[in-house]
């Protein structure tokens, strides 16, 4: 990547140099992007039911038209959006870059990750590589690639990843313009690599389409739920146990959770949590990261009291204390 961009900064017009380079790009990555054509009986998400009326109101709605998916594996199987696949779907049509047209059958959907798996009768199909997600950084310039409302013309829209662990961990933030037509298809880097599927483009997100914030379900989490997709196992979105607390990113050579910020009114606030607060145990059990916290945490019901200890510097002292805290896990507002 680095020889890449140092390749355009040389060029006499680093404006048109970059432009090249997207439009290879999108060229390259779009291959393995599909438009979906999906025809149904009834769609609860269609319209938001709270925005404006008149012209701006299409802003708020699902449009009529295609929608993109990403290719997953040679044999047929198409990652895109939940959200454009939701309803009662009467019909998939699958369109590939090639110009053929496929049925396509719906498996499972997670409504948490916001991803779900169509299946075609293929083969060989253009997969994209993936992306090493440990190198991904912060800053790193990203594409996406749609294919609509045009399925014969690829689109891309780029920007950077504008933060690496949000949706608990499971996507990556960008500001690359993410609306109707282009959710489902590949977040990539400059090397045409998947970084994730994007995803949480609804009618009532707060966000909204193109807003600045678009956010890619990383590919490892994909992998993880695949299994249960493949098997036509649906994961609805339920009530997540919510401490109140915003970890540290990048806390590097920290064992244990760094608290950033905490919650006002939260669980986390109540029980005397604060920022700067350092979480070791969570029920007597060593934590060394988020991640493991996270897992931790899906093994809890809302209305459980968790306890943690908690590592705190003494304003006076300056010296590591430990403190038990214990939290009332409540519902996640958000």
């Amino acid at each position: 990547m680095i020889a890449l961009l140092a390749a355009v900064l040389c060029q006499d017009d680093p404006t048109s140099a970059m432009a090249r380079v997207m439009q290879k790009l999108r060229d390259r990555v779009g291959r393995s992007v599909v438009a979906l054509e999906v025809v149904r009986d009834k769609d609860p998400e269609g319209a938001a039911g709270s925005g404006p009326s008149g012209a701006h109101n299409d802003y708020y709605n699902r449009p009529e038209g295609p929608c993109t998916g990403t290719i997953w594996t040679e044999d047929g199987l198409i990652l895109t959006s939940a959200f454009n696949v939701s309803g009662d779907v009467r019909r998939i049509t699958v369109r590939t870059s090639d110009g053929k047209s496929y049925e396509g059958k719906r498996l499972g959907w997670d409504a948490t990750r916001d991803i779900a798996l169509v299946k075609i009768e293929a083969k060989d199909l253009p997969v994209l590589p993936k992306a090493k997600m440990d190198a991904v950084r912060q800053g790193d310039f990203v594409a996406i690639v749609g294919r609509a409302p045009d399925p014969d013309m690829a689109t891309i829209n780029q920007g950077i990843v504008s933060a690496l662990d949000r949706m608990k961990s499971t996507a990556v933030q960008t500001d690359a313009e993410l609306n109707y037509g282009n959710v489902g298809g590949p977040l990539v880097n400059l090397l045409g690599e998947l970084v994730g599927v994007t995803c949480q483009i609804k009618p009532r997100t707060n966000w909204g389409q193109s807003g600045g914030v678009g956010f890619a379900c990383k590919h490892a989490e994909i992998d993880k739920a695949l299994p249960e997709l493949k098997a036509s196992r649906n994961t609805e979105r339920g009530k997540e146990p919510w401490t109140g607390i915003t970890p540290a990113e990048g806390a590097e050579g920290v064992e244990g959770v760094v608290v950033a910020q905490v919650a006002a009114e939260s669980p986390a606030e109540e029980g005397g949590m604060q920022e700067g607060d350092v979480i070791v145990e969570f029920e007597g059990k060593k934590v060394k990261n988020w991640d493991e916290m996270r897992t931790m945490l899906a093994g809890k019901k809302v209305g459980d009291v968790v306890k943690l200890k908690v590592m705190r510097k003494d304003p006076k002292t300056g010296k590591d204390a430990a403190k038990d805290v214990k939290v009332k896990l409540t519902d996640n507002p958000n």
